[in-house]
Order: structure tokens, then sequence, then C-alpha cells
């Protein structure tokens, strides 16, 4: 009895201990099985702390190729022959890079083992769905879900180059070095059709676009998209190009926040050969012979026909095509690099670029405004037009000082000694005088604008174009003040007789007998009146043929002509002068206009 009832406390304290033990022992495998819950992720340290995987034979074999319910060590190892193990194949030396070569032709069945019969994880490796792992982005869509095509047609420039342009640091997720702005990260990963360098298989070491994306060529990098992302990678946080692998982008633009071009990091300015071209408002600057040039706000200004780039279109255009643009009227002449429509050859070749010349018609400045066969020098051809009288030169001297002249606006005096080399090469001064776009007295030639022949008293913007050189109020410059000539209002009355002489002369102006207001016997009862009433057409009653525009009127030989020959007249007086004066003899009888007045002269002297 004393037996029987020991044996039954020790059947209770065995099961005790045996519940107790079960329930305290998170970590003891289930009843089922030999391993803990989870083990699976944590088996490699307790396999690799036996020598020889000891604990592991006296289950999965001495082979480790299984035996019984356990099962071999290959079945999951599928990479390996013989211990040690191994998870992914011996030529992976970075899990996250290399096991994209696999993206598609993965076997599932392979990589299910570890990742689930789904692929969507267990507790040994994580789901090929993720997003991200480990900082990294992963594709949510699933394994072989690349987001290009993987069949090599990708790497076509064509295929690949507008995606790397809209956003570089796309593909840096998978083909480069991961970091920021300024880490300089090199895009020499995956790619296994290409080499296996990534980017680098084809583009050059620390490049993951053409070294030559600055053109000009079809991968100008004009359209590149989160630039102050993609592209202070590698050409440093500011773009400034410190500590970055790439250069500065200052060296191209102007500044970095707007990418402002500047042309002189291509062309000096102006560039070599072109002497001082744009510096002559003719040109101006570089549109005339090229159809563009920089805007004041550091763009570009194009002239009809030329097409610039376009970023949203990724349009290269014109500039960036690899040619030079002519504009075809300025009379290129290709074999000796100059402009012969407006330049003799001699003196004016520009070195070889070696680069293609395109000859397109630009509109701005295509048409030169006169013919340039020699027929424009004749006074009666370009005279009218420095006159302004043309609707091609509606401004006169103005628009000639575009071609001809220094720049310059009222009061400057400029030079019109540019250009027209088929006259020497002095512009209007090969012909004029220094300092004169207009007939004058001097050492080439000896005529006065008002002699008759050559005046001036049709001249138009006489408040601009005059004002060039006579003063910006036309008091006076390297030509004389107007009023030495015009004594009462050389404006207003430029073509009328009190411009010069007043009304009538006596002596208000210039004093006593100083041409042109001699007083002499004009204040006499009678002629006073009679001027006064309307000197430009009473003084002719006198002075026929002899008022403004023509030969007599600025002969300037003393006395003045006088000429009764009037047509409305009833006169029957006659003149006589000699060097000092003038005698009438004879009747004066005026009649019509409202006078009735009858004057006799008898050898009558004017002073």
């Amino acid at each position: 009895m004393k037996n029987r009832f020991a044996l039954l406390i020790l059947l209770i304290i065995a099961t005790f201990s045996i519940t107790a033990c079960s329930s305290s022992n998170s970590s003891a495998p289930p009843d089922n099985q030999a391993h803990p819950l989870g083990w699976i992720a944590s088996h490699a340290e307790d396999a690799l702390a036996t020598a020889g995987f000891a604990d592991c034979t006296g289950c999965h074999g001495d082979n480790l190729k299984g035996s019984g319910d356990a099962v071999s060590c290959y079945s999951c190892h599928s990479f390996n022959t013989t211990p040690p193990f191994i998870i992914h194949p011996t030529s992976w030396t970075n899990t996250y890079v290399d096991h994209r070569g696999y993206a598609a032709t993965y076997d599932s069945s392979v990589c299910a083992s570890c990742h689930g019969s789904d692929l969507k994880g267990s507790p040994a490796a994580p789901s090929c769905f993720s997003a991200t792992f480990d900082g990294r982005s992963c594709h949510p869509a699933g394994p072989g879900e690349a987001p290009h095509a993987l069949d090599g047609s990708y790497l076509n420039g064509s295929a690949h180059g507008p995606d790397a342009k809209a956003d570089l640091t796309a593909c840096q997720a998978c083909h480069a070095e991961s970091g920021g702005p300024g880490t300089n990260p090199r895009f020499n990963i995956g790619i296994a059709s290409a080499g296996g360098n990534g980017c680098e298989s084809c583009h050059g070491v620390n490049y993951a676009h053409p070294a030559s994306w600055a053109g000009p060529n079809n991968t100008f990098h004009y359209s590149a998209g989160n630039i102050q992302s993609a592209c202070t990678l590698c050409h440093g946080t500011a773009l400034d190009g410190a500590g970055g692998v790439g250069t500065s982008c200052l060296e191209c633009h102007a500044e970095v926040t707007n990418f402002t071009l500047d042309c002189t990091a291509c062309h000096s300015y102006p560039p070599t050969s072109h002497g001082d071209v744009a510096s002559i408002s003719s040109h101006d600057e570089c549109a005339v012979c090229h159809g563009m040039k920089e805007s004041v706000t550091g763009g570009f200004s194009a002239s009809t026909n030329y097409n610039l780039f376009d970023k949203t279109t990724d349009t290269l255009g014109d500039h960036w095509d690899g040619n030079i643009n002519m504009n075809q009227s300025a009379g290129y002449d290709q074999d000796q690099h100059g402009c012969d429509a407006c330049h003799a050859i001699s003196g004016y070749q520009m070195a070889d670029s070696g680069l293609p010349v395109v000859l397109e018609a630009y509109g701005l400045g295509d048409t030169v405004p006169h013919t340039l066969d020699g027929s424009f020098l004749s006074p009666a051809n370009h005279g009218p037009a420095a006159k302004g009288l043309t609707a091609a030169f509606p401004n006169g001297l103005l628009d000639c000082q575009e071609c001809h002249a220094t720049a310059g606006g009222a009061g400057t005096n400029p030079r019109f000694n540019v250009g027209i080399t088929s006259a020497g090469g002095n512009g209007c001064e090969s012909c004029h005088n220094d300092n004169t776009a207009h007939p004058s007295a001097g050492t080439r030639e000896n005529i006065n604008w008002y002699d008759g022949t050559y005046v001036h008293s049709n001249a138009s913007e006489f408040s601009t174009m005059c004002a060039l050189c006579h003063g910006a109020n036309l008091e006076g410059g390297v030509g004389p003040a107007c009023t030495s000539c015009h004594t009462v209002d050389p404006v207003a009355n430029s073509t009328g007789c009190v411009s010069c002489h007043n009304v009538p002369p006596n002596g208000a102006g210039l004093a006593g007998n100083v041409r042109p207001n001699r007083q002499g016997e004009h204040n006499q009862n009678g002629h006073s009146s009679l001027i006064n009433a309307d000197a430009a057409e009473t003084c002719s009653r006198c002075h026929f043929e002899a008022g403004v525009g023509t030969a007599n009127h600025f002969d300037t030989s003393s006395p003045a002509t006088v000429n009764f020959n009037h047509p409305d007249s009833t006169d029957t007086i006659s003149a006589t002068s000699d060097a000092s004066n003038t005698t009438c003899t004879g009747a004066c009888h005026l009649t019509g206009a409202g006078y009735d007045f009858n004057f006799y002269h008898d050898n009558k002297s004017w002073y």
C-alpha cells in the first residue's frame, strides 16, 4: 500500500515538473518539431557555432542531405554542394545589387524556400514586393518588374536618355552607389548585359550621361530635370563644382537659379577673329550675321526663322546642332570666310571653324537698305536718304549712323567714318570732310549745303539728326551753332525768310550791315509794310527767283541779287548793281493782294 502511494506521488511530481518546464520556456520547440519557432532566421549562427555542424548531423544525416523526416540542408542552400553554406550564389558580392541580374529569369521555386511560396516574405527573408528594404528602393509590383524593359532595348540612348534626363536619381536607386548632393556616387552597378558596370559600362567613369553633354550634340542637357537633386550629386551641393567630380555649372551659366547662359563660356566677346563687330550697332551684336544674340535678360533673342532650343519639347534648335548659321543676305563667302555683301573680302576674313555652314534668311538685317553695286554713292541716290526723304531712311542720318558711324545721340559728335569699302573704307568721310556726313567746305570737297545745288532746308528730324553734331539744342558741336545763320528761330522757321533775316531786316538781330541782316532801305515807307505782310512771298517782288533753294540766294556775293521780273507785277523798275550797292530806276506799281502803291525811283541807291 505504501509503495503504491509513493509511486502516485512521484507521477504527480513528474507531471508538474514536465508542465512547469514546458510552459516556462517560450523558446522550447513544439512537441512536433525539433527547433524553436523562428529558428530558421537565426539557425546560421547556431550551426556555425558547432564545428562541422555536429549538432545538425544527428537529424539531417552525416552528409546533411536529410534523414527520415529531417530535410536536406541543400533543399534551401541550393547554390552549395558542400559546407560552408551560403544563401545566394557565390558570385554575388552585394545582394541588393547582384540579384538584379536574375530579375528576368529567376526561379521562383529556388527563391521561394526563403522568400515564401508567393515571394512575399518569410521569417528567413524579406518580401520581394516591399517598397523599401534597408533604406533602399525596391519593387512593390513584384520581382522582375523593373521600371523599364529588360530585353536590352533600354540600352539605346533614345530609350533611357529621356528618363535619365527627367530625374537621374531614379537611375541611382538601382545603378549607383547611395548618397545625396555632393557625395559623387559611382553609377557603376548592375546592367549585366552591358558588362556589369552600370551606366559606366558605356559612359565614362563618374558619368551617368554623355561626356560632351554640353553640346553641340543631340543629347544636350538643357532639358534635364530635378537639377537641384540630380545634378548636385556630382557637381557639388551648390552646383559650383566644390568637392564634386563634375565641373562647376557656373563655367557656362551666369547663375544657377534660373540657369541663364553666359555666352562667353564658349565664345569670347566678340569671338576671336571677329574684331570689334559687337560694338558696331549695325551688326546688332551677333544677330545680323547669325540670326540670334544674347538678350538683356541673359537668354537668347532670335531673329525670324532662327530655331531656339525648347526645353519643354527637347528641341535642340539651330544653336546646338553643330553647324554655324549664317544670314544668307550677308553674302557670306564660305571659301574666304568673309561677308562680301557689306565688306570687301580683303581684311575681313574670319578664322575657319571647321564646322559646316548653313545659310538661312533670318529677317533682321537680311536686306541691306540700299544697293551695294556702287550706284548709291551718287549724291542723287544717297542724298535724299541722308535727309530722311525716302521710305527706307525715314530718320535720315540717324539710319545711316547704324552702319556708317560711331554710336551716340544728340551732342555726341559721332564720326561717320565706318565702312563703304568701295569708296575707301572711311564711311561717309570717304568723300565728305571729317566730322560731316553732308556737303561742306573743307579738304575733300568745297561745297556748302546751302548753295542752291545742295540745300538742307528740307532735311527731316532736325532736333535729333542735326543735333548729333550741332549740339543737343543746336547750339553747336563739331558743327556750328545753327543760330550763326538762323538768327531768329532755326527750327520753327527753317524754310522761311525770317529764319535768317529779321522782318524787315532792321539790325535787331545781326547789327548794321552784316549779312544776312543788312538793313539798307528795307525800313522805308512801303518797303517795310510790304515785307511785313508776307515775307516769304513779298520778298520775291524785288528778289524774284532768288529765294531759298536757288543758287542766287546762296551765292554769298555782295550785294544781294535783285530781280524785278515777278510775273504778277506791273513794275517798270530796273536795277543795276556793283560790288557794294544796288541802284534802282523806274516805278513799282504793286497791285493786287490788297496793295495799291506807286513807288518811283530815280537812280535811288539802296545803301
